[in-house]
């Protein structure tokens, strides 16, 4: 069987194992090392190799069954599939009455929470004709600060974009974080200001606060998220979390410029700052973050190793727990622990294993003296005979499925199926149990492959959450936005 890329929008995509062994691969892969690329092959003190089955045993299901209800579907941005990138489904903190859903096209959405309906909140494509789109780019995450509905704070109406454009469209004075390779784009993380919520009408005027170069087309920087906890006075309130790939997917020597592990580099991080503007600077880095006064690291960073840290969330109810999957190589989906100062581990680890930069068909069991590495470890993994790209959720809180309250949902994005686990049970040093839901439509057992029908045998699979935990399942397949709901 031949693996869809786990970044791709749709279409036709060279398989995940299969990427750059062409030999239009071996050209990229002649230039990529020509210009620093450094092979690094497993650890020597590694033990033996785990693959080709790395994790035995099976997700099985867990007996419980939802359904999916279909709820909203946004205007398509193409007449074929995939018809809308939906990446994703958030809310604007106390506003109770609306949802926010983005199109990576270059559209945002709001929408109403009881009728469903959809109108246009935001054409970031009209606003910034410099979008970039296609693979991993275009608009890729939102962010509502959470002064946005405190009349009189600092951030009351200003919302954020991350989002590709073009490397000359920076405005002046913005700080651009380089590499050491040929920039391709920027990934640009913007605050915009509402004039009107009556209709929604968002300020011309942009504020850029920071831009990350990418030299390849995917793992770019993903998702802005604030802590939906925080109340001011907190010392993270207002504080914006911003998940940051590696720069780019690389088979024949996973992340060829070790920017996952470089202390100075922003990619593949979790990255934590005050966006507004302060003294004349574009953002603050919070006096709390851990490497704050080391030279040797980016202020900036508030966790590192990770390879495409694409969703990220905190548990609304419960301990507050932060969650941060990260969509693995060939091998290993991870479900983490958001850890203030952890390195992940990644491209030396892959899950709980030790890679070869070299070779990724092979995994190896930990070396013995693997406590004095440093490294902070998922607390719960599968392998790629279950999936092939896990696709983050959130904790569920609502109060329609009683027998899923603080469970983490969560899934993989390429084939639809929908995991979950207690959150009680994500204990660092341990793996947890992940069991699948089953899936109905109607009342009839079902699953997202059958319902979205995808190209290429594709499901695209997003979750949202809504205020008060609601959940919904998104397909950029078939563009619909569908409810979590008890099944009958």
């Amino acid at each position: 069987m031949t693996h869809m890329d786990d970044r791709a929008d749709g279409g036709p995509r060279i398989g995940r194992r299969g990427l750059f062994r062409g030999a239009a691969g071996g050209a990229a892969a002649a230039v990529l090392l020509g210009r620093g690329a450094i092979a690094a092959p497993a650890d020597p003190l590694a033990g033996p190799a785990v693959t080709p089955n790395p994790i035995p045993a099976s997700i099985a299901k867990s007996g419980i069954a939802i359904e999916l209800v279909d709820f909203s579907k946004p205007p398509r941005t193409s007449s074929t599939k995939p018809m809308a990138l939906l990446n994703q489904l958030y809310h604007a903190g106390l506003d109770t009455t609306q949802l926010y859903a983005n199109d990576t096209r270059g559209k945002i959405w709001r929408i109403d929470r009881n009728s469903g309906a959809a109108t246009l909140f935001f054409d970031y494509k009209a606003a910034r004709g410099s979008l970039q789109t296609g693979q991993q780019k275009g608009l890729r995450g939102f962010a509502f600060h959470p002064d946005f509905n405190r009349s009189g704070r600092p951030g009351y109406r200003r919302f954020y974009t991350l989002a590709t454009e073009s490397i000359g469209s920076a405005q002046s004075g913005v700080r651009i974080f380089d590499g050491p390779f040929v920039t391709q784009f920027h990934n640009v993380l913007i605050e915009w200001r509402v004039t009107s919520l009556s209709p929604p009408t968002v300020s011309s005027t942009r504020r850029e606060v920071l831009r990350i170069s990418n030299y390849f087309k995917d793992h770019c920087t993903d998702l802005p998220m604030f802590n939906p906890h925080a109340v001011p006075g907190d010392a993270d309130y207002g504080m914006l979390y911003i998940a940051t790939g590696d720069g780019g997917r690389y088979n024949q020597n996973p992340d060829p410029y070790d920017q996952a592990q470089d202390r100075l580099s922003p990619r593949g991080k979790i990255l934590r700052i005050d966006p507004l503007a302060s003294n004349g600077l574009r953002y603050r880095v919070p006096a709390d973050n851990p490497f704050v006064g080391n030279n040797a690291y980016l202020p900036e960073i508030w966790a590192l190793g990770l390879r495409h840290p694409q969703y990220f969330s905190w548990d609304i109810g419960g301990d507050k727990t932060m969650i941060v999957v990260d969509i693995g190589q060939d091998q290993i989906e991870e479900v983490n622990l958001g850890i203030r100062g952890a390195n992940y581990g990644w491209p030396l680890r892959e899950g709980t294993f030790v890679t070869d930069r070299t070779d990724q068909t092979t995994l190896y069991a930990l070396p013995e003296d693997d406590a004095t590495r440093g490294y902070t470890y998922p607390v719960a993994q599968y392998d790629h005979s279950e999936g092939l790209a896990i696709c983050g959720g959130y904790v569920y809180r609502g109060t329609k499925i009683p027998e899923l309250d603080g469970h983490y949902i969560f899934g993989d994005l390429i084939n639809g199926r929908v995991f979950h686990l207690p959150v009680t049970s994500l204990q660092q040093g341990s793996q947890a149990t992940i069991y699948e839901l089953t899936l109905k439509r109607n009342g009839v057992t079902t699953t997202m492959r059958d319902i979205v029908k995808g190209q290429y045998d594709r499901v695209d699979m997003r979750f949202g959450q809504g205020p008060g935990g609601t959940m919904y399942i998104m397909s950029k397949q078939d563009g619909w936005i569908r409810r979590i709901m008890p099944a009958a």
